[in-house]
């Protein structure tokens, strides 16, 4: 699916055919809010693009079964298929159907009825979204980055996010997450105009260099864009001293006290 998935339409197919505001208001219980790009939108940011902002993608299903017969692609027995190879793009073979799977954390609740909901939503475009499950530590271990050749790489979608299983610098560049080689960017992604603004946010002034690569990101689709969950809900006991909310979700007991 490699060639497939290098086809930006096909990616907007997929990304129109999540329902992100369904799944934050209904699998999250309301605990989550749509993201349409790398940077956070659960709180206003002078970060944020307005093309990232206004969702470049909305949910459609009839958008994103648009997107793939108009460029070559017919539905047989349930599943987008390629029937003209000349528009479906370099390298996707006539008869290639639109088959992924996911490797997916085991262990959530959450995380299982947001991959059968998302299995559901793309079965309506025509894409076949297979979900195989496993514990994180697994999940990571079988997603390794990788390149297309070796033969490890036979892995197509990972996710092991649902715990909060990783963090970033609070500056949200995407150096190590979206830049060529970066240190996380398990799927190889590789733009070299994207390159170029991720070095652009880390050394500019302004503003609008970061928002430029956030509207790049939004735009050009590195990952099926998902939402974005509550981290932590905190409960505090009246009189606790000491105590304030942390942005980085650390927390710093020797500094609390009990005032009564």
């Amino acid at each position: 699916m490699g060639a497939v998935f290098k086809q930006l339409y096909a990616r907007q197919a997929i990304q129109h055919s999540i329902d992100q505001a369904s799944l934050s208001k209904v699998v999250l219980n309301g605990t989550a809010v749509p993201g349409y790009g790398p940077i956070p939108q659960g709180q206003a940011s002078d970060f944020l693009s307005s093309v990232q902002k206004d969702n470049p993608y909305p949910f459609s299903n009839a958008t994103a079964k648009s997107l793939l017969t108009s460029h070559g692609w017919t539905e047989q027995g349930g599943v987008m298929t390629c029937s003209e190879p000349a528009k479906c793009g370099e390298g996707v073979a006539k008869g290639t159907k639109f088959e992924m799977q996911v490797l997916s954390q085991s262990g959530s609740a959450v995380t299982d009825n947001m991959m059968s909901a998302i299995q559901s939503s793309l079965a309506k475009t025509g894409v076949k979204f297979s979900i195989k499950t496993a514990p994180v530590n697994s999940v990571l271990s079988q997603t390794p980055q990788c390149t297309s050749g070796q033969s490890i790489c036979k892995w197509q979608l990972s996710f092991f996010g649902t715990a909060g299983s990783w963090y970033f610098n609070a500056f949200p560049t995407g150096d190590s997450l979206f830049q060529t080689g970066g240190g996380s960017n398990f799927g190889n992604y590789s733009n070299p105009e994207v390159d170029k603004l991720v070095s652009a946010s880390t050394t500019s002034s302004s503003n609008q260099a970061i928002q430029d690569y956030s509207a790049a990101l939004a735009k050009d689709l590195p990952v099926i864009w998902l939402p974005e969950p509550d981290y932590q809900i905190s409960v505090l006991k009246n009189g606790l001293g000491g105590f304030s909310q942390d942005s980085l979700a650390n927390f710093h007991p020797a500094q609390w006290k009990w005032i009564g």
